[in-house]
């Protein structure tokens, strides 16, 4: 589920040639995305949407399931958890969030709000299992590097 936030989605559509080449090097620093080979990459991008958020919206929010990943493409995101005095974190363009509920739906650990008008890349977790069904090495792959960041995350 793409969310509109308080302010709604002002438009979200696939990603045009321009924006194919950004996230073909934006995609290389996304955590497990990473050490993914060229080939790999180019069965992801067919199903990642432009989403264009208004300035306040929710992107994700904390406790929901978490269906989706964004890399911020333009724009900045501040990142909340309940009952934490101050933000956890803000993030600009080429950071991302979301990641781990591609591979494990795991509950939404903090809230994702636009500080600015912002455009993200979305990918739903429904696409991203079609693409991993499609590649059992891609599946193995993903699944040994969410598993080394989740032992990471659990101790830190």
């Amino acid at each position: 589920m793409i969310r509109g936030g308080k302010s709604g989605i002002l438009e979200a559509r696939p990603v045009d040639a321009e924006e194919i080449a950004w996230l073909q090097q934006g995609l290389r620093n996304v955590g497990f995305f990473s050490k993914l080979g060229r080939a790999q990459l180019e069965e992801v991008l067919p199903y990642m949407l432009l989403v264009r958020y208004d300035k306040g919206s929710i992107i994700c929010e904390e406790g929901e399931p978490g269906d989706a990943m964004y890399l911020i493409y333009k724009g900045t995101v501040v990142v909340t958890k309940k009952d934490w005095g101050e933000p956890v974190a803000i993030l600009e363009e080429g950071h991302f969030v979301g990641e781990m509920a591609l591979l494990f739906g795991d509950p939404r650990s903090a809230t994702v709000t636009t500080v600015c008008q912002t455009e993200a890349f979305c990918l739903a977790a429904e696409d991203f299992k079609r693409i991993v069904d499609k590649s059992p090495d891609m599946t193995r792959t993903l699944r040994r590097l969410a598993e080394a960041r989740r032992q990471q995350l659990a101790h830190s």
